[in-house]
């Protein structure tokens, strides 16, 4: 697994080396957002290679180590009354979750990566709703996990933005 995403990161660095303070930024911003995205993968494959048993004990000890002792999830309850609606598995869901959130953001990553300059107002949408959703988390219940990974997400769309106005003037002096 390992292996498949190192290649899936595999680029061509651009033609002049950019040692800006600004583009190194950009690129631990992509790191993170990266790795971020990869976690939430292999969580998503976790969740449908073992039985619900196992990760129902992982899931309380992890929401316990990062939300305290509180019972108030918007999110958890959300995913209990969609499931419940839907007859669907919360294990389904929560698959559903996990892999679609891995999957954008680490083809919105790659893109970056790339340089495409098509791919700058994706990641803004894309990284702006997931910055809208943490916002909404805190917002139903504060957790100091959440407001660090929104802290990380202002980060990231920060550096996307200012990389995107690096990229587009340097297309505008080429042409």
């Amino acid at each position: 697994m390992c292996g498949a995403i190192l290649l899936l990161f595999r680029f061509t660095p651009p033609v002049q080396k950019d040692t800006s303070f600004v583009h190194r930024a950009f690129w631990l911003s992509l790191f993170l957002k990266g790795l971020d995205g990869a976690l939430q993968l292999l969580g998503g494959l976790v969740v449908i290679l073992f039985e619900p048993g196992t990760l129902g004990k992982a899931y309380r000890w992890l929401t316990r180590f990062l939300m305290g002792k509180t019972s108030n999830n918007a999110e958890a309850d959300f995913i209990k009354d969609a499931a419940h609606s839907f007859h669907i598995s919360i294990e389904v869901l929560v698959c559903i979750y996990l892999l679609s959130h891995g999957i954008i953001k680490v083809l919105l990553v790659y893109g970056l990566l790339k340089e495409k300059l098509w791919v700058f107002p994706a990641a803004l949408v894309g990284f702006g709703f997931f910055l809208t959703l943490e916002i909404y988390r805190i917002y139903q219940h504060f957790y100091w996990a959440i407001l660090v990974l929104m802290c990380i997400d202002v980060f990231v769309v920060t550096m996307v933005i200012l990389e995107w106005r690096k990229v587009k003037a340097q297309i505008t002096l080429q042409q």
